[in-house]
């Protein structure tokens, strides 16, 4: 604020603050939200607004707001009912070249993905919570550009969209993939997945459009004897399924985060897949613990990147 009431230009100058308030601090704003507009420190410091300053609060609830902070702010509530995953997606579907296969990916979004989101939400317990929304923009994410289809206009959406919304219902179910793969085998018959193993053990081969084990894609393991023991990871159907989908992540620039308890291979997926990456990529590991503050974070990630910067010059 400080910053901002020295900047002359009588342009409109917004400060936003993302994330749950705090009951502490949300006191002393409150002479900043009246008609006065002024930040008192604790040193008894005195910052006056200009006119052109704004504040914007984006929250997710109003639990710790006070009446006295409410009364001096407008509230915009946005329901999470109105903002439906249909609009994005029909917004997406219209940056599709082929007219065929606007149509094939509308019918089978409308098919396939609302009950499937339906049976998460109403019957199945995930893992970590994540928006209806998010889940859908993960499918769309994960297809090919447009124009870059295969030759069969109608194969490749099904495969990506039956690959990706598959990934996505195991990414977030805990124990409930085999009954969401047992509702999927009756409910949707139209798709006839092999009577052996789960929905999730599956992908669709571009060569053959056969749903295929992922255990095909499984390399026979040899153990290099200069190689130390920890280091070493022997691939199962799970974890080429993961690296398949991280891949694609990383492919696309995104962000990809495992979430498990410990002991289940995390650490040894992601080296893995960092000790391949291509010399393009900077790599900075930063260790984290229950005590790691982002004050702390941002200082090692700080400190990394102009390790590595330094690094890459010098080569």
């Amino acid at each position: 604020m400080r910053e901002l009431t020295s900047v002359n230009h009588d342009g409109p100058k917004w400060i936003v603050l993302d994330g749950d308030i705090d009951p502490m601090w949300i006191e002393s704003l409150n002479t900043v939200m009246d008609d006065n507009k002024v930040l008192t420190l604790a040193s008894n410091e005195r910052i006056s607004l200009s006119s052109s300053m704004r504040l914007l609060f984006e929250i997710s609830h109003l639990r710790a707001a006070t009446p006295a902070t409410v009364s001096r702010a407008g509230i915009l509530y946005v329901n999470p009912q109105d903002l439906v995953w249909s609009s994005y997606v029909a917004s997406w579907i219209e940056t599709r070249q082929a007219q065929s296969e606007r149509a094939n990916l509308t019918i089978l979004f409308d098919k396939y993905v609302p009950y499937c989101l339906e049976q998460v939400r109403c019957n199945l317990k995930t893992i970590t919570p994540i928006p209806e929304n998010s889940m859908v923009q993960r499918i769309t994410l994960h297809q090919t550009p447009p124009g870059n289809f295969m030759r069969s206009t109608l194969y490749s959406p099904v495969s990506g969209l039956l690959e990706e919304l598959s990934f996505r219902i195991m990414c977030v179910l805990n124990d409930y993939r085999a009954e969401f793969s047992r509702w999927w085998s009756k409910e949707m018959r139209a798709v006839k997945f092999p009577s052996q193993g789960s929905v999730f053990d599956y992908y669709i081969d571009s060569e053959t459009k056969k749903f295929t084990p992922w255990s095909e894609k499984m390399l026979p393991f040899e153990l290099e004897p200069d190689v130390p023991l920890q280091t070493v990871l022997v691939h199962t159907p799970e974890t080429i399924c993961l690296t398949y989908f991280m891949d694609l992540l990383l492919q696309r620039g995104k962000p990809v985060m495992l979430v498990g308890n410990a002991g289940v291979g995390k650490t040894i997926l992601v080296s893995d897949k960092v000790t391949k990456l291509k010399e393009d990529y900077m790599v900075a590991k930063v260790p984290f613990n229950y005590y790691t503050t982002s004050a702390m974070l941002q200082r090692k990630n700080c400190y990394k990147t102009v390790n590595v910067c330094e690094m890459t010059l010098d080569h």
